[in-house]
């Protein structure tokens, strides 16, 4: 098992457990202490606030946060909604009255007249797709919660420098503070590969036999889940699962797929490899059109490989491709999307490209 993804899963754990983790946003980003809102006691608020810089804050979906009349705090797209405090509290202030403030915010049977405004704990709005959707603390705590088994809401604070009380602790502090409590560390971005690594990316929408110059053709349309982009997996002959499969990867390009533009090899990749598929009799061209601007070469920038590579491996899962040949003309992925498939299981051989 890979060791971020053992990371993952001791974080995992121990939110569950009702326990605290310590989410990083980079090696040497913001610490935030999190643990889940239905989890939520004195006892842990009292190390929150001590360790922390005590504003603390509770993720929850856009859905709750309208179910419980927590509108913005300002005007503008600020996810930060009112603060509130639960109704039969003190002052609200003390960690037994924030524990009960959090806890009640994460609680299905709560509703918005349970609450007074304003109060001592910050809802914040949190996008419905996590950290797919929105790289953000909030998200990635949600995100955290409910990989947990936990209710989709969790309570997050930034931790404070020991070093330097006016800061915020970062980098190496972080994990110094987390072995010295005995806490899973975890970072955002694991937290958004193990995501995209164990959820399904892309959903088929639809299929038919397509006639080509270079052959009939099963074609098959698929949508990104979370980014909306429209894909094509085209196939030539049979993909068996366990043999070898000839793949050619390629991003929309309308200048050169459409318009025959010159300035790129897009277009002549694409029927080159469409053409030697036809002549060995089998063969899978991946068409990725992302959402957004257009892809034209000269006129509008490319995807990440990265990205996109995510997208292939998901699409390959589906179609139950785990062997392919890749040819050394598959353009603007090399290594990135080598690694990427092979993560998801794939076995792949490189062929040199047709002279």
């Amino acid at each position: 098992m890979k060791t971020t993804d053992v990371r993952v899963l001791r974080a995992l754990t121990a939110i569950a457990a009702g326990r605290a983790v310590v989410l990083a946003d980079g090696t040497d980003g913001d610490g935030y202490l999190v643990f889940a809102a239905e989890a939520a006691t004195a006892q842990l608020l009292h190390f929150t606030i001590r360790h922390a810089s005590g504003y603390v804050r509770v993720a929850l979906p856009g859905n709750e946060c309208r179910r419980l009349d927590l509108p913005p705090m300002c005007h503008g797209d600020t996810p930060h909604c009112v603060s509130v405090d639960v109704r039969g509290t003190g002052t609200g202030i003390s960690a037994a009255d924030r524990a009960r403030t959090i806890a009640a915010l994460a609680s299905a049977r709560s509703t918005a007249a349970d609450f007074q405004r304003p109060g001592h704990v910050v809802p914040v709005r949190a996008e419905s797709g996590g950290l797919l959707q929105r790289c953000g603390p909030a998200e990635a705590a949600v995100d955290l919660a409910q990989l947990a088994g936990r209710v989709q809401a969790a309570a997050f604070c930034e931790i404070v420098s020991r070093r330097n009380p006016t800061l915020i602790a970062r980098g190496a502090e972080l994990v110094e503070f987390a072995v010295e409590y005995a806490l899973p560390v975890v970072f955002m971005a694991e937290l958004l590969a193990y995501r995209k690594r164990t959820e399904p990316q892309v959903v088929r929408l639809t299929e038919t036999v397509l006639p080509t110059w270079a052959g009939d053709s099963r074609v098959i349309g698929f949508k990104d889940v979370h980014e909306g982009g429209e894909h094509l997996a085209v196939i030539l002959g049979t993909a068996d699962a366990g043999i070898p499969v000839p793949l050619h990867v390629h991003v929309e390009c309308l200048t050169g797929d459409v318009f025959g533009s010159k300035a790129c090899r897009c277009g002549s990749d694409l029927n080159g490899a469409l053409s030697r598929m036809s002549a060995q009799g089998s063969g899978v061209v991946l068409y990725l059109r992302p959402s957004g601007t257009p892809r034209a070469c000269g006129l509008f920038p490319r995807s990440g490989a990265t990205e996109m590579a995510v997208t292939v491996s998901w699409i390959l899962r589906d179609l139950g491709v785990y062997a392919l040949e890749l040819s050394d003309e598959t353009p603007g992925f090399g290594l990135v999307l080598f690694g990427a498939i092979r993560e998801h299981g794939i076995a792949t051989q490189t062929l040199a490209a047709a002279g």
